[in-house]
């Protein structure tokens, strides 16, 4: 059982099988989009209940992308950079538990901020109200090409205020639900300069994923052509059952030959 950070919800959340392999591979280049689809496939409320999907907060899309990888792939991760340092370009691998990630990016009450309803909230002193941006408007302003004016004013009442005002809303909304978008940094094991790269999870899960995913093609040839099993079985297995169906399927016809 997870419970969603800003949406205080439980899920329990699912291995993909083969088919959400073939829809993520089929997908094209990893979105908000994608991943939505992917998640709601896999991810259930622990009541029962439905999860109203374009209403989270993309903090909680965040951490079910990282928890998923968690159980496919391991908790940690890292990101490999190039050092800058003159005469140097030694390559830096940038590692972290995703644990500690996620504890580190947990959201927290803002200081000076009441909340107007379940949505809505109001900064102290300000005539100015707000609420965190949600998947639904980051589908919406997907294709504007000022996407920041167009969050501010879907999340914003009024969505023109003072730059003061600004920072505020924002420095509030962080708080409510962090983004788990950052710069990750160290320092080069061979020089000692810093070294930094800016870590998506969405991007970098989506397109592990999607490497992991890649060998379904050849599983379901290699177990389809011993068995005769359809399509549709194939894709139903849990992902390590196919691949080891596969791996059997494919000593099987090695052998025969």
């Amino acid at each position: 059982m997870l419970s969603l950070p800003v949406a205080g919800v439980a899920v329990q959340l699912q291995l993909p099988r083969g088919a959400d392999d073939i829809a993520l591979l089929e997908a094209g280049t990893p979105s908000v989009e994608v991943a939505v689809t992917l998640l709601a496939n896999i991810v259930r409320r622990y009541d029962g209940l439905p999860l109203d999907w374009p209403t989270l907060a993309m903090t909680d899309i965040d951490v079910l992308l990282l928890s998923l990888r968690q159980q496919v792939i391991g908790d940690r991760l890292s990101a490999e950079v190039v050092c800058q340092a003159d005469a140097c370009g030694e390559r830096v691998d940038i590692v972290l538990s995703i644990a500690d990630y996620v504890e580190h990016h947990r959201p927290r009450p803002p200081a000076r901020v009441a909340a107007v309803d379940q949505t809505w909230f109001r900064l102290d002193g300000l005539d100015v109200e707000f609420r965190v941006p949600s998947v639904a408007d980051q589908l919406a302003i997907a294709s504007e090409e000022r996407s920041e004016q167009a969050l501010a004013r879907r999340c914003m009442r009024p969505p023109e205020t003072s730059s003061r005002a600004r920072r505020r809303v924002e420095t509030a909304m962080e708080a409510l639900a962090p983004s788990l978008a950052s710069e990750l940094t160290g320092s080069c094991p061979e020089c000692g300069a810093a070294v930094s790269a800016w870590f998506d999870p969405l991007q970098y899960v989506l397109r592990e994923l999607r490497e992991q995913a890649e060998f379904v093609y050849d599983d379901v040839c290699a177990i389809a052509r011993l068995t005769h099993w359809s399509e549709t079985d194939i894709l139903a297995l849990p992902a390590a059952r196919r691949a080891r169906y596969a791996e059997l399927a494919q000593s099987a016809m090695a052998y025969a030959r």
